[in-house]
């Protein structure tokens, strides 16, 4: 294809507020080991993507992630942030302009949620207005109402709602770099393309310069602009598109990482936002069940999506169900098939067959209702997929 989703993608987005990462002939060598842990690293971040590293287990990626915001000191090399040389900097100063985002969001137990995110404002000494006003922000951006989790702990939080305040955390200074290590690794498969779904929504909003850690392919397919393959000592296999990776892998050990099913992972090349969406009858609550009820029977609509009042969805009830009551209640479906705007189309699919349903909706920016994506939509995509697999 000559304009692929990444293409897309990339000139769709306004400009980036991230930092462009360079690193230089980055080593590091541990004392007791023969062999490097990182070996003579050249790679370059461009500003305002995201890039995964993906490898086999003890190839090096953490250690590349660390050294970046030198929680690892590099043996040997450089790395500069936006041009600037930072090897020697300050690395206190240093990483109050980069977050970091580790597994289950490396909450303090015994701090609330909001004293969490604010904790480097804090040690940045902003004035208290300042930092209550960035903390509601964040926790609303992460899809957490600020009233209802601001003053819970993290033992009051589920695994997903605890990775929701460690991204809050990691951007809570505004940084232009953020640094995830394994960031959903920890969370069930559903919270996982749901998390995965918000980080997409965020970068769409904030455009940061974000480099994740990932075990899984199909995770880099998913997020990343960009994916560096890395074998052990962190040498660069091969650093590409998805659409490049997956097309044009360029040895056998990339073609083994990828794994089987080649032609079925190139759906995730195909986001929802590039297909056309349908639209139903939706309703508020508190709206008379009666005139909702018409309103679906004229659109020929046997279910309404229901709204809470900032057009997120809560349920997605059929007119038989909505009609139990006189008016629409703000019952909330734990279960209601989700996507979002860039989730892939596989996504979609999954989760339509997770939940029994023809259908999903799509949400865009903080998880406002888009539209809905039809079965058949998704299934025409995967027929054209799989036809261009054979012509090729």
């Amino acid at each position: 294809m000559s304009d692929t989703s990444t293409e897309r993608r990339s000139a769709d987005r306004p400009k980036a507020t991230g930092a462009s990462i360079r690193l230089e002939h980055v080593s590091k060598r541990y004392p007791a080991q023969t062999r490097p842990a990182v070996g003579n690293l050249d790679l370059d971040v461009p500003a305002g993507e995201i890039v995964m590293l993906v490898g086999p287990s003890g190839c090096g990626k953490t250690t590349v992630l660390k050294m970046i915001n030198r929680l690892i000191e590099p043996t040997s090399g450089r790395i500069l942030l936006d041009g600037e040389d930072v090897t020697g900097k300050d690395p206190d100063e240093l990483r109050r302009r980069i977050g970091y985002v580790i597994q289950a969001g490396g909450l303090f137990p015994h701090m609330t949620v909001a004293r969490n995110v604010s904790l480097v404002p804090q040690m940045l000494k902003w004035p208290q207005e300042r930092i209550s006003t960035r903390v509601d922000e964040l926790l609303d951006l992460v899809g957490l109402d600020p009233d209802t989790y601001r003053d819970r702990y993290p033992r009051e939080l589920s695994g997903g709602q605890q990775q929701r305040v460690g991204v809050a955390r990691g951007l809570a200074a505004d940084p232009p770099v953020l640094l995830m290590d394994e960031p959903f690794g920890a969370v069930d498969p559903i919270t996982r393309h749901r998390l995965q779904d918000e980080l997409l929504q965020i970068q769409d909003e904030l455009h940061k310069t974000i480099v994740i850690v990932t075990h899984d392919f199909d995770e880099a397919l998913k997020l990343g602009d960009r994916i560096v393959v890395l074998d052990v000592g962190a040498r660069v296999v091969q650093y590409g598109t998805p659409e490049e990776i997956l097309t044009q892998p360029a040895e056998e050990f990339v073609e083994d990482f990828i794994g089987a099913g080649a032609a079925l992972k190139q759906l995730a090349l195909t986001r929802v936002a590039d297909l056309e969406l349908g639209q139903t009858v939706t309703a508020r609550v508190g709206e008379p069940t009666a005139d909702v009820v018409q309103r679906a029977r004229t659109a020929g609509a046997d279910r309404v999506v229901v709204l809470d009042r900032r057009e997120r969805p809560l349920r997605w009830p059929t007119l038989r169900e909505l009609e139990r009551s006189p008016a629409v209640t703000g019952e909330v479906d734990s279960k209601l098939p989700t996507v979002g705007m860039r989730s892939p189309v596989n996504d979609a699919l999954d989760t339509m067959l997770v939940a029994s349903q023809a259908g999903a909706i799509v949400l865009g920016r903080r998880d406002r209702y888009a539209g809905v994506i039809a079965f058949e939509t998704v299934v025409a995509v995967i027929a054209r997929t799989r036809d261009a697999g054979a012509a090729s």
